[in-house]
């Protein structure tokens, strides 16, 4: 017997087997139905269920396969491949034929998709201008980025802005793990990591969606279809992605100095002009990680990599010092080199303190496991994606917020969402965060949780062991009507080839 909550009363409800053993036993949503009195329907049936306790979960009807290593485990929405991975995934389904030139694409399309006319006519495409690659001037039109027969529009990629911005893209292809590169920000990142492809694709799609166009494409920076330099150099655009609880720089920006001085002034600076000291007051994103000529490498003036600042990394270390002067140098634009390498000597401290709470909380953990003591131990899970039950804060595990023990992902929460923010936090400057909002004092409560529930765990297996109780997991730690649906049920012998190259391999 259990109780649904029904509007303000408490109703009982009988979960148990029907009296006639070939009867099914009733599902949540029959028991649901019979409260509410909504009869039990597929959730794309369009009807408007109460609280959604009466509908089925049906699943998406389209979708587009994985690729890579993994490509039969894990599968994309339509969106998140096709116009985020285009040159893998797009095809066209124009019903117009003929092969039209852009003044013909203009003349159509002021009708049918005016603003996007109104956003080329205003950027340079429209115009003609000289590259690196182009010393002729040339109008940029419709047929030049999409084709011009009708029935097989393109969608552009990289590989299209490419073919004229030559230097531009060079420099996108040369970042290494922890950039801007499609070989690593899509094809590692999201075709063979655990979070993306564990979990339903519908879940995970904000994943692919930002280093999709981040990695795959060039708009994301400077939008379609005026794709204006100044636009890129604004921290906003960047913010579209670096943001949220496990990579805050667009916040922590914007809660340092730099950041309150752009929001009072920035209206009222000239955003077409070089990044350089003399024409910007306070840096921005573009201004540091890109420098004065724009290099779109962007690890090229970024920290040393270390996972988003999950995995530890003293950067002020003798091996590092290249890169350290070159950030030094950065700031002496209004800082001395003195405060300029105490604020980065402060940031190695800050992070490796952080490190203690985190090692701290580990230690208590993969203790309980090594005891059999965690509820529910790893075993009495479902499976993980690689359909096997590694704990997950072991080699193979791969960290994870769901499927796991309660005190797992307090763990996980606290290197994923605070450890990183130390580190991201006191790079952008942001002071109270480091310490108040979201690094340290945060890691202080959920050490504190931690250990508080190490200590339940203990006393209970204590007394379980006094008076000869052996406890076996719940059954809801293995099933239920989202966790059925994890990649590790589905895994099968056969469907993971190591062989494969990465997802891309000979695409980017």
């Amino acid at each position: 017997m259990m109780a649904v909550i029904a509007g303000c009363a408490i109703l009982p409800v009988n979960f148990s087997k029907s009296a006639n053993a070939d009867e099914a036993a009733p599902t949540f949503q029959d028991v649901a139905s019979s409260i509410y009195g909504q009869a039990v329907g597929s959730d794309d049936s369009g009807e408007n269920y109460v609280f959604g306790l009466t509908a089925k979960y049906s699943g998406p009807d389209r979708t587009l396969p994985g690729e890579g290593k993994f490509k039969n485990i894990f599968y994309y929405l339509p969106v998140t491949a096709m116009y985020y991975n285009p040159d893998d995934y797009y095809v066209s389904t124009q019903a117009v034929e003929g092969v039209f030139k852009t003044e013909e694409c203009v003349l159509c399309h002021t009708v049918q998709t005016p603003r996007i006319v109104i956003d080329w006519k205003a950027s340079k495409h429209s115009k003609g201008g000289k590259t690196v690659a182009m010393e002729k001037e040339q109008v940029v039109g419709c047929d030049s980025c999409h084709g011009n027969n009708h029935k097989e529009l393109r969608m552009p990629s990289h590989n299209t802005c490419g073919k004229c911005h030559t230097k531009e893209h060079g420099e996108h292809q040369a970042g290494g793990q922890g950039s801007h590169k499609p070989t690593t920000i899509w094809d590692v990142s999201v075709t063979e990591f655990a979070w993306q492809i564990g979990k339903p694709g519908e879940e995970v799609a904000g994943c692919a969606q930002c280093h999709g166009i981040a990695g795959n494409r060039c708009d994301g920076c400077h939008t379609r279809h005026q794709f204006k330099p100044s636009e890129a150099r604004k921290p906003d655009t960047c913010g579209i992605c670096h943001m949220g609880v496990d990579h805050a720089e667009y916040e922590f920006y914007y809660n340092s100095y730099h950041g309150k001085i752009l929001m009072m002034e920035g209206d009222t600076w000239d955003w077409t002009k070089k990044l350089t000291p003399q024409n910007y007051r306070v840096p921005t994103c573009a201004y540091c990680h890109m420098g004065e000529d724009g290099n779109h490498n962007v690890q090229n003036a970024s920290t040393e990599y270390a996972h988003m600042g999950m995995f530890q990394l003293y950067r002020g270390a003798p091996k590092h010092k290249a890169k350290r002067d070159a950030w030094i140098k950065k700031c002496q634009g209004c800082h001395s080199p003195r405060w300029s390498a105490e604020h980065l000597y402060a940031m190695d401290e800050q992070i490796n303190i952080s490190f203690t709470k985190w090692r701290e909380a580990v230690n208590i953990i993969v203790g309980l496991y090594l005891e059999g003591l965690l509820d529910p131990m790893p075993a009495d899970l479902a499976p993980d994606w690689t359909g096997g039950h590694t704990m997950n804060l072991l080699p193979g595990g791969a960290p994870r917020f769901y499927n796991v023990s309660d005190i797992e992902r307090m763990a996980v929460e606290m290197i994923v969402y605070q450890v990183t923010s130390v580190y991201k936090a006191a790079a952008h400057f942001s002071i109270d965060d480091v310490t108040y909002n979201s690094g340290a004092f945060p890691m202080d409560r959920q050490l504190v949780e931690i250990k508080s529930e190490a200590s339940k765990l203990r006393r209970i297996a204590t007394l379980e062991k006094e008076v000869g109780v052996v406890h076996k997991a719940y059954d809801f730690w293995k099933h239920g009507e989202y966790t059925d649906l994890l990649t590790g049920y589905k895994r099968k012998e056969g469907d993971y080839d190591p062989n494969e190259p990465s997802a891309g391999a000979g695409h980017h």
